[in-house]
């Protein structure tokens, strides 16, 4: 887990203020990883972010539960209303299948679990961007 200075003073509502609180964090992609930001009931950046470097190139059953559980516990140690999930790897910006195929199962694990996922976003050399759910539930269709 990794401290950040402070929180944003306004709250997040929009996805353009979604977008530049990440790039603010993240920026360009430098490395293979999931990075887990929340948010308050009053849609108001937490000062925690939480790095998942270690996950295999597709989602299996056990490592969906243990992110959903890490989720779950920092949104309970934090009393956080919801999680954005930065999926950040060099290359471009494009989705790759395994990537819309991660967004998906996450997603859906975290539904499950009743996990409020404010956004999904790709942090990659080009760029941040919203991860859409209608771009990676295509690949689960």
């Amino acid at each position: 887990m990794t401290a950040i200075p402070a929180p944003m003073t306004d709250p997040i509502t929009t996805d353009e203020d979604v977008l530049r609180h990440v790039t603010a964090l993240v920026g360009q992609a430098y490395r293979r990883q999931l990075w887990l930001m929340f948010l308050d009931a009053d849609d108001h950046a937490l000062p925690v972010l939480m790095p998942i470097e270690a996950y295999p190139q597709r989602p299996t059953h056990p490592q969906l539960e243990r992110i959903a559980s890490v989720i779950s516990r920092m949104i309970d140690e934090l009393q956080a209303a919801s999680v954005m999930l930065t999926w950040e790897r060099p290359g471009p910006g494009d989705s790759t299948s395994d990537e819309r195929l991660w967004a998906a199962a996450l997603g859906i694990v975290c539904e499950v679990r009743e996990l409020s996922v404010r956004a999904q976003l790709l942090a990659s050399r080009e760029g941040v961007r919203l991860f859409e759910k209608a771009e990676y539930f295509a690949v689960a269709a």
